[in-house]
């Protein structure tokens, strides 16, 4: 009860009621003096004061519900009702409460400086509190319908994003993100009903600009996000692509089910350090049940058994068919899918090393959409891993943090970057950024743990990577690395340690050859650990992708056939200097 007090009266406090309600009685008071001190003057009978005490009073109820209605302000009220519905279409099914204002000053847009937006995540007002990645996925969409709005300047995604919980207010947003207008909001799912409401705030002054409130069935989503994109176009004045009556949202299904199981899968493999490459696969191939002729969460597919098979968690050969059908698929179901390139070049790069053919692929998925952060940093990994072209590399990577600063894989994916080209105080900030962000992000502890290691900084190394170790259940991966930093440390007899454990369970279980290298080369058995690498390129294992230009083969770097492991990849030999011991 206290709670919906609270909230009414801050609807007062909105619609300036309680303003008004002062103003009034002011007004209506210095009204009485002066007509208790005329009316003798001018002869006027008693009865006449009584009348304009009734009138004033009788009128303060009016005023009251003709500024919650019109919501009064000092400039023009709201349009009327009709022509708002011009403005913004809405369905029979859904039910709408809207409100358009305007800056006293420059009426609704006035100029170019004013096309220009920021979109902060949609908080989860649900019971549960259960549903931040559906608002999160509410306002990307959103993002993606403006970007296609010519002439509007938007803020990166997660530059906005970054403010979440942050208890900024909207003039403090807009002038540290440099945008004019701020469009904030908030989803309700209960059962089978969704509540999106949106708010476009104009930030000198504060004025709001538009607002709406959307019921509905959730099974709606996509046209929500189409009339909230509609809506802020139409008061930015600003002229839409294509037909007026064209959907701006591309929602790739009709099923909201499987929309929203395709958000979870993603939120997940995002994530997957917290909630496991399985659980998002799950989704994945439930989205797919829901609506096979749905195309992204093909693109999950493929990608998480990339993933898997990267880290040695499936055999490549049946991870790599697995994941190029799925691809291909949703190539088919959409050959302009920004993810379904992405994914192609996943695969091309981690299976086949096939490294122009990984380059077009992420290439086209920047050029679909430019905004698409994985993809620069994967295409910045990708030309590290190959040694050439690193100042690329480094931009990439450098963009991809830009685009999506506050994502830990993407800052852990920047910081592989500049491992692999031996920058490691820029890669640590990188890693100590994602572990900021996500403190168990096993990415960033590995990556961390590493760099330590490489400069000198052994017990910072051994702790980061033993937390790894006991994150990832002991996965073969981090202890091969673990036992690299205790060889740097001059702890050869828990080094060696590791290195048995690995071989006793090669007995029993797949360890992917990479690890066994890695332990090999850091426990003075070199000619073992060669071999191993040259197993892991002749299967192509995807784990040398993402481990060959680490510092843990510094024994074997000049090797002949440690270099014939790099350019059998297609990589150049390194010719960095070594770091410090």
């Amino acid at each position: 009860m206290a709670s919906r007090l609270s909230l009414f009266l801050a609807e007062l406090k909105r619609r300036k009621v309680t303003r008004v309600a002062v103003v009034y009685a002011v007004v209506s008071f210095v009204v009485w003096q002066v007509a208790e001190i005329a009316f003798p003057a001018l002869n006027l009978p008693d009865t006449a004061l009584t009348f304009v005490v009734a009138v004033t009073v009788l009128g303060f109820p009016i005023a009251l519900v003709l500024a919650w209605a019109l919501e009064v302000r000092p400039e023009t009220p709201r349009m009327p009702e009709t022509e708002e519905r011009e403005a913004t279409p809405l369905s029979a099914a859904s039910t709408a409460v809207p409100s358009t204002r305007t800056s006293p000053s420059t009426g609704i847009i006035a100029g170019e400086e004013r096309k220009s937006i920021a979109v902060l995540p949609f908080v989860d007002m649900s019971p549960d509190r259960d549903q931040e990645y559906f608002g999160d996925g509410v306002a990307e969409e959103v993002l993606n319908v403006l970007t296609r709005i010519p002439d509007l300047r938007i803020a990166a995604r997660t530059s906005s994003f970054s403010y979440r919980d942050r208890g900024c207010g909207i003039t403090e947003i807009g002038r540290e993100l440099g945008v004019a207008t701020v469009l904030e909001g908030s989803v309700r799912k209960a059962d089978d009903r969704l509540r999106v409401t949106a708010q476009l705030t104009e930030v000198t002054g504060g004025f709001h600009l538009w607002s709406e409130t959307y019921d509905r069935e959730d099974a709606d989503v996509f046209a929500i996000q189409d009339e909230i994109a509609r809506s802020i176009a139409s008061t930015l004045r600003v002229t839409l692509l294509g037909a007026p009556d064209e959907s701006l949202v591309r929602a790739g299904t009709e099923s909201s089910e499987a929309y929203d199981l395709y958000l979870k899968g993603r939120y997940r493999w995002f994530r997957r350090y917290k909630y496991g490459l399985e659980a998002a696969l799950e989704y994945f191939e439930k989205a797919i049940a829901k609506d096979p002729e749905y195309a992204l969460p093909y693109t999950g597919v493929a990608d998480t058994h990339s993933i898997l098979a990267i880290y040695g968690l499936l055999d490549a050969v049946e991870a790599r068919r697995i994941a190029d059908e799925a691809a291909q698929r949703a190539m088919a179901l959409d050959p302009d899918l920004p993810e379904a390139h992405f994914s192609r070049g996943v695969i091309r790069a981690c299976f086949d090393y096939d490294w122009d053919g990984s380059e077009r692929s992420l290439l086209r998925a920047v050029e679909l959409k430019p905004e698409f952060a994985t993809a620069h940093a994967w295409l910045g990994m990708k030309r590290a891993l190959l040694g050439e072209h690193l100042a690329e590399a480094f931009d990439h990577a450098e963009t991809a943090c830009a685009l999506d600063p506050d994502l830990p894989y993407i800052q852990g994916i920047a910081g592989l970057t500049n491992i692999m080209g031996r920058r490691y105080p820029t890669a640590i900030e990188h890693f100590e950024r994602s572990l900021e962000l996500e403190p168990e992000d096993i990415l960033a502890l590995y990556g961390a743990g590493t760099c330590y290691s490489a400069l000198g900084r052994h017990e910072e190394a051994i702790g980061t990577l033993k937390k790894a170790v006991g994150l990832s259940d002991r996965m073969a991966w981090y202890m091969g690395l673990l036992c690299a930093a205790y060889t740097r440390a001059g702890r050869t007899a828990e080094a060696g340690a590791i290195h048995r454990e690995l071989l006793e369970r090669a007995a029993r279980e797949y360890v992917p050859p990479v690890a066994m290298a890695i332990t090999c080369a850091n426990v003075d058995l070199p000619e073992d650990a060669l071999l191993y690498l040259e197993e892991a390129l002749a299967e192509a294992k995807p784990s040398l992708t993402n481990l060959i230009r680490y510092p843990i083969w510094d024994a074997i770097l000049s090797h002949p056939r440690y270099i014939g492991v790099i350019t059998g990849m297609g990589g150049v030999p390194w010719d960095l200097p070594l770091p410090p011991p």
